[in-house]
């Protein structure tokens, strides 16, 4: 995941990712110590190159508020593949479209039944993956023809998840 965070003065590139159950974080090309923990209170305690910070955030429409101990921040936060979403795009291949998993991986939810409508963009099942939950969602509008799997099945790669038409 890359996003670019900016305040009024500044703007760092962070990239995220995980491999093996471990998580690396890039920060303007440079790869730093890096975990956090989301508290049962909402907060957020961060570990950063060795130092504990714990903030408040909250989020709205791309910009948010860090509150910590020092004073609140304001941000802005671009993720240029939600960009890229946000554009108009074609309708998507006609007739029938089956959608296979891309990774092996458990189903942990089915989050729409056969014959319903769907949208663009729309969730239609959650797969785990690496110990990460991914949203597979509609490559285009339709209506959900077959479901192949249930919540709690374990998929490979290549396995038929569903169909959209």
């Amino acid at each position: 995941m890359i996003l670019e965070i900016g305040s009024d003065d500044s703007l760092v590139k962070i990239d995220v990712t995980a491999a093996a159950g471990a998580r690396k974080v890039t920060l303007n090309g440079r790869e730093v110590a890096f975990d956090w923990v989301r508290l049962p209170d909402g907060q957020y305690s961060l570990i950063l190159d060795g130092k504990v910070f714990d903030f408040i955030i909250d989020m709205a429409n791309g910009s948010c508020s860090v509150t910590g101990r020092h004073g609140a921040v304001h941000l802005n936060i671009r993720d240029p593949r939600r960009l890229l979403r946000q554009r108009e795009v074609e309708e998507g291949p006609s007739g029938l479209q089956r959608l296979t998993a891309e990774m092996p991986g458990k189903v942990i939810r089915v989050l729409v039944r056969e014959g319903d409508p769907v949208a663009y963009d729309q969730g239609l099942l959650v797969l785990e993956a690496m110990k990460m939950q991914n949203e597979i969602r509609a490559p285009k509008g339709g209506t959900v023809r077959e479901i192949g799997v249930a919540a709690g099945k374990t998929v490979n790669t290549g396995e038929f998840l569903l169909s959209l038409e």
